[in-house]
């Protein structure tokens, strides 16, 4: 989480409604207290008869930057938990009666790749302390009965060992993806492994090494002795190299896919991905000509498709991203990538995606590390609302835990201890309106910046349109993102020609900036 400028884009980001893209919906968000109900984050969930499972994930907030600090023992979920909250009741039951120490470790494990299919729930990696106190990314899959398990937690106080089976291998040693599962085939979509002792400086106290992948893996057998038939994984190392993210199903009229968000981090900087990635069973390909500025990390989310427009919505509650938007409608560009208050809605629609965001707001700095989930009495498709079928207005589902910020920004300055994991819980209503419910995000302007020629020797010429007159910044950064020079020169409104000097670089590949007014751009050359 990496920290250059905070810069406010006015003057051609206008907060107008767009009458052609526009959410159906108005949103409200209601609380709804269970005393006595710890906070929980980056946990694994399922659900059955209106009761949630909640599996491991972290009982503090933001994670601590030092070594020794970070992820630690105190703030593992050491208990299975079952919340109803239609009744205001919870149960739990500890771990530690599991006999097999592995299992132990996995199960209270945060950020794990999990998704549930019926009345089983798959969970695979997740990162935390083994059996040894050591941190790893779990070399496991382990697989749940969710209305066995519930049932023993809430009669019998006991996490019940005949409702789980588990299977090991380094395949399923990832954290920080996610889990879906389309027509037979399970995807494991992004992803990292991660061993080791985090710090924010790069030092070496762990290994860290993205899965750039698609996972896919069909089962067969039955519980609990299935068994995994491993397909063949699609690898992109630049636009799989993604984390901790929200990937969500998607349908139109003719068949359902998946869509993988934003996510972190870039390989040329520390900022979030800013396109979106489709993955169907034939292949994944970039959505092309979208940008995604608003709920960059994992966050509480929905999904909506409306019929009769053939349209498809997502919902994001909150969360963590480089943009968000102020009082006064102006988006603005936070490079420390803050803790957001933003309700971010996309849109698909004749093909083309678009963005925009709720007038509705979480009533705090809330959402990250959170889940949705369903309200078991509205009719939908998997986990796709079918909005068609919302006559006036509906209870939709519920937002559990997350993390609780006092402020946007606290992972600097020794502020991280401030954040908490929360107990919040807050049911999601959804009122049907004119379309108004939404204000739309813009594609952000392009600077049309080139190097020429590229790759560049001994002089570093750009050209860049300027939607104004003033200074332009260029900064060279190397492929860490760390900056290497920075230059400021005056440009003219249209066209310019920006002869940077005569530098001297060690060959290989860079990537340009410019910011002018407020607006940037960024591309990659190469210098003999």
């Amino acid at each position: 989480m990496n920290r250059i400028l905070t810069a406010i884009i006015a003057f051609v980001f206008a907060a107008n409604v767009n009458a052609q893209g526009t959410f159906p919906f108005d949103i409200s968000l209601e609380p709804v207290t269970i005393s006595g109900l710890p906070g929980m984050q980056s946990y694994t969930a399922g659900e059955s008869g209106g009761k949630w499972l909640i599996i491991g994930g972290r009982l503090d907030g933001l994670h601590q930057r030092q070594p020794w600090q970070s992820f630690d023992a105190a703030g593992h979920n050491n208990n299975m938990y079952v919340v109803d909250p239609v009744a205001g009741q919870y149960w739990s039951a500890p771990l530690s009666g599991l006999t097999n120490a592995d299992l132990r470790a996995q199960l209270a494990a945060t950020n794990a790749n999990y998704h549930q299919e019926g009345d089983l729930l798959y969970m695979i990696g997740g990162y935390g302390l083994d059996a040894n106190t050591v941190h790893i990314t779990h070399p496991m899959m382990t697989v749940i009965d969710v209305p066995t398990m519930i049932s023993s937690i809430v009669n019998d106080t006991l996490v019940d060992p005949t409702a789980i089976q588990t299977m090991s291998g380094d395949y399923y040693a990832v954290t920080g993806g996610r889990l879906m599962y389309l027509d037979s085939t399970f995807y494991l979509v992004g992803g990292q492994r991660f061993d080791g002792q985090y710090n924010p400086m790069g030092h070496n106290t762990y290994v860290q090494t993205y899965t750039e992948a698609v996972r896919r893996f069909e089962l067969s057998g039955t519980f609990p002795n299935l068994s995994v038939d491993t397909l063949a994984s699609w690898v992109d190392t630049a636009q799989l190299h993604r984390r901790d993210y929200n990937v969500t199903y998607m349908m139109d009229s003719l068949h359902t896919y998946i869509t993988a968000w934003s996510g972190v981090f870039q390989k040329a900087a520390d900022l979030p991905f800013l396109n979106a990635v489709e993955v169907h069973d034939t292949g994944y390909a970039v959505v092309p000509n979208f940008s995604q500025y608003l709920n960059h990390y994992h966050c509480a989310h929905t999904s909506l498709y409306a019929e009769h427009l053939d349209a498809m919505y997502t919902v994001f509650f909150g969360g963590i991203a480089q943009y968000y938007y102020d009082a006064s409608g102006n988006l603005v560009q936070d490079d420390n990538v803050p803790f957001v208050k933003t309700i971010g809605i996309t849109e698909k629609r004749n093909g083309n995606y678009s963005e925009g965001y709720s007038t509705t707001a979480m009533p705090g700095y809330l959402g990250a590390g959170a889940e949705f989930f369903h309200a078991n009495d509205l009719s939908s498709n998997g986990e796709i609302f079918l909005a068609d079928d919302i006559s006036d207005s509906a209870v939709v589902g519920y937002i559990f835990g997350g993390i609780n910020s006092p402020a946007a920004n606290v992972f600097f300055g020794g502020q991280t201890n401030t954040s908490t994991a929360t107990s919040n819980i807050y049911k999601v209503v959804l009122t049907r309106n004119s379309g108004i419910g939404v204000v739309e995000t813009p594609s952000a302007p392009k600077l049309g910046l080139q190097v020429n020629p590229n790759p560049a020797n001994g002089r570093l010429v750009a050209q860049v349109v300027s939607p104004l007159q003033g200074w332009a910044a260029f900064d060279i950064l190397d492929t860490t993102g760390r900056l290497v020079l920075r230059t400021e020169i005056p440009v003219k409104t249209g066209t310019n020609t920006a002869d940077l000097g005569t530098l001297e670089l060690a060959k290989g590949q860079y990537f340009l900036r410019a910011q002018i007014g407020g607006v940037q751009q960024q591309i990659k050359f190469f210098w003999n």
